[in-house]
């Protein structure tokens, strides 16, 4: 059985659980969800129009599985297609390796784990960029 998940949301902090974007409305909060469903603090969550790097575009696909899972497949699809993409554009192997063990992830199943292996892969190519623009 999962267990409860206890989260503490700051004044003003944004959280989805399920579909619904709870917003802390007063001092800081403890919440606890008893049951499964996914939870994303709005710092992991992304939007379609921030994606404008080909690992953002991976992130949300991945954060859209963990979301929408009954539209899985779908995202599955899109999800390989950018890999295909990435592969071509980049044979840098600390890439490739966070692309294996989230794919890894997404194929058992644990599209959480998936999305905060995936967070690594925005961060490190996020150091590629700055390290380009120096």
């Amino acid at each position: 059985e999962n267990m409860p998940l206890k989260l503490t949301l700051k004044p003003d902090e944004k959280v989805l659980i399920g579909t619904a974007v709870i917003s802390n409305a007063g001092q800081k909060a403890e919440i606890v969800i008893q049951n499964t469903v996914p939870v994303l603090r709005e710092k992991d969550i992304i939007t379609e129009e921030k994606a404008d790097t080909i690992a953002k575009k991976i992130y949300f696909m991945v954060l859209n599985m963990y979301v929408d899972t009954k539209n899985e497949r779908e995202y599955h699809n899109i999800y390989f297609k950018l890999v295909d993409e990435l592969f071509k554009n980049s044979s840098s192997p600390e890439i490739m390796a966070y692309i294996m063990e989230t794919s890894q992830k997404i194929l058992e199943g644990d599209h959480y784990q998936a999305l905060k292996i995936c967070k690594k892969l925005l961060n490190y190519e996020a150091e590629l960029l700055t390290n380009v623009t120096e």
